[in-house]
């Protein structure tokens, strides 16, 4: 009889969650729990509650009352899986999961979190093996396609996982979540095919077409050229992330008389970094992922223009953004590609990274910034530049490095930097490591060691997150290797800072070319290769030169500092110049319409 009152009390409590009364709901249970410890659908309904705070470890001891009330639960199972995971107990987590599968075997969600957690326990390949038993237990499911891809992208498998991509693809050609994980991909390895690589970004757009159902707002802004603007700016990123340190020089440098700067932030942020733009800027968050909930907040902004920095990029909100929210949209910074939206009119860049002729490989208008389309500001309390061993002692080694994801290097990337060793007696390289695994760091080696170039010769580094953190580490390294054809961004502006020439190679879309903008607007238009013997040379040359890299530690960091890369207010002059433009075409294609004209 108490048992029957204590479920009779639970489903009370479970009426009451879900019409909002968390607080009454929540003394039901825990008097439920005082009578019955391990009542299983009491003790998951509170756990569930402690979650929902973020109160992992207080959710973890109700999930395991509840698993000691009821063993045969998957659902329990598969919550304490992914409270364990969140608490970084990988191995513990693991045996959840598998313990839901065993219950439950195909399901997918559970898969995840079990192939997630081989990975942060470095065993990729058993991981592969689950994300796979995932696929032939869900053929026409996309989630595991997806999953396993974004696995192998997180090891740097790209190869393998535009493979899996394309499996998801030939079942569910117009499935969204598929078509965006390709293109996003196709950046990495497959550099040179641009038909290719636009024809998936243009059919993740029809899709996201497909998928809307809110009909075209009609817009009531004012056509006048000449007053102030409102513009939103999009993005997760209002935090201290590497796309905020571009996101600084425009908007919180913008004349508020002419630029009125609103960030609509998808993340709440709990790092602090997002105050600089709080202080600055009209807030607003919307950390929804409901396309229609984040589309009625940015409308109800009034916007004249809404520009976009996430581009394809981890949790972007672009299914928002059609139809439209603002009378003009544009994408910048945070993707380097095209949208394929064919509600996004403008993507800004410069002359360099798209020179005349490579309009065909976007399907937004593109608007070139005189000069580098970027503003770098640079984090606060770094270390100033030191001169390395080699820069101070002739028969030191020479340190090159990258600190881009293994992700951008690419054979080609590998087969060049092999010759640079070779050429270069004695000399290292430092890669980054995203993940801190044994195994990783063994297959990273390996690729070099298949190029004849001792595993001494090649060192691993820590993953940091925040890039003040890595400034350090730049103090060991006398040349940066840029990755191709993906460039580096930030990587290029923190090894400049900390005085370390980046070696970039020019090539023919904007991924491939930003390190020509970064490096020329520096000045730096030795360190351009044409041809990856070119940039061979660059380096092979550069290494013999001890006293210029001497010279590059001591001067690198104020060559920056005045040059255009890092003067803010002149960048949000030039930023606003062009945003002013777009508003006053927008305006004349107004008052065309209105004169019953069409534009010649």
């Amino acid at each position: 009889m108490a048992a029957s009152r204590n479920d009779q009390i639970v489903m009370e409590a479970l009426t009451l969650l879900n019409s909002g009364d968390e607080a009454k709901a929540k003394q039901l249970l825990e008097g439920v729990l005082k009578r019955q410890p391990t009542h299983p659908q009491g003790a998951k309904l509170l756990a569930m509650i402690h979650g929902g705070h973020e109160e992992d470890d207080k959710a973890l001891i109700f999930l395991q009352r509840s698993i000691i009330g009821d063993p045969t639960d998957g659902e329990t199972r598969f919550m304490l899986g992914n409270v364990l995971l969140g608490l970084k107990r990988h191995k513990e987590a693991a045996a959840a999961y598998r313990e839901a599968l065993r219950i439950a075997p195909g399901n997918v969600a559970a898969s995840d979190g079990l192939g997630k957690c081989l990975i942060s326990l470095g065993r990729y390949q058993e991981a592969i093996t689950v994300f796979r038993a995932a696929i032939n237990a869900n053929p026409d499911n996309p989630d595991p396609y997806g999953n396993m891809g974004g696995a192998l992208v997180t090891i740097a498998k790209m190869e393998e996982a535009l493979a899996v991509a394309d499996e998801g693809l030939r079942r569910m050609p117009g499935n969204a979540a598929l078509l965006e994980f390709a293109a996003y991909t196709m950046n990495f390895p497959r550099g040179t095919d641009h038909a290719a690589i636009k024809d998936l970004h243009v059919r993740f757009g029809q899709a996201l077409v497909a998928a809307s159902n809110r009909p075209e707002p009609a817009f009531r802004r004012s056509p006048d050229p000449d007053r102030p603007l409102r513009v939103g700016f999009l993005s997760g990123d209002f935090a201290f992330h590497a796309c905020a340190m571009f996101m600084k020089a425009p908007l919180l440098n913008f004349n508020h008389d002419d630029i009125q700067p609103v960030c609509f932030s998808t993340v709440r942020q709990t790092d602090g970094g997002d105050a600089p733009f709080k202080s600055a800027c009209e807030w607003r968050n919307i950390d929804s992922r409901d396309p229609a909930e984040v589309a009625a907040s940015i409308l109800s902004a009034d916007l004249d223009i809404l520009i976009d920095c996430s581009g394809l990029t981890e949790g972007h909100r672009l299914g928002a953004l059609v139809p439209r929210v603002a009378p003009i949209q544009c994408t910048w910074l945070g993707y380097p590609n095209t949208t394929g939206l064919p509600s996004m009119d403008y993507r800004i860049v410069d002359w360099l990274t798209d020179p005349q002729g490579s309009e065909c490989q976007a399907t937004e208008r593109l608007i070139r910034l005189p000069g580098c389309f970027l503003c770098y500001t640079p984090p606060e309390n770094a270390p100033p530049p030191t001169p390395t061993r080699a820069a101070l002692d002739p028969d030191a080694p020479i340190t090159f490095g990258s600190f881009n994801r293994m992700t951008k290097v690419t054979p080609a990337a590998l087969d060049a930097w092999a010759q640079i060793l070779r050429r270069v007696p004695n000399s290292r390289l430092l890669l980054k490591l995203r993940i801190p695994s044994e195994e990783l760091r063994q297959d990273a080696v390996a690729l070099f060691e298949k190029r004849g170039i001792e595993g001494s010769r090649i060192q691993m580094m820590p993953f940091l997150k925040h890039s003040r953190d890595a400034a350090a580490m730049y103090a060991e390294m006398d040349i940066a290797l840029d990755s191709f054809p993906y460039n580096g961004t930030t990587t290029t502006c923190e090894a400049t800072w900390m005085g370390v020439p980046v070696i970039t190679l020019e090539g023919d879309s904007h991924r491939s070319r930003v390190g020509v903008s970064l490096n020329s607007v520096l000045g730096l238009r030795d360190l351009i290769a044409a041809t990856p013997a070119d940039y061979i040379e660059t380096a092979v040359r550069l290494s013999a030169d001890r006293s210029s890299l001497a010279d590059f530690k001591a001067s690198l960091r104020n060559r920056m500092a005045a040059s255009p890369l890092c003067d803010a207010p002149a960048y949000a002059a030039k930023f606003a110049a062009a945003l002013r433009g777009i508003w006053r075409a927008w305006c004349a294609q107004r008052s065309r319409e209105r004169q019953g004209t069409s534009p010649t």
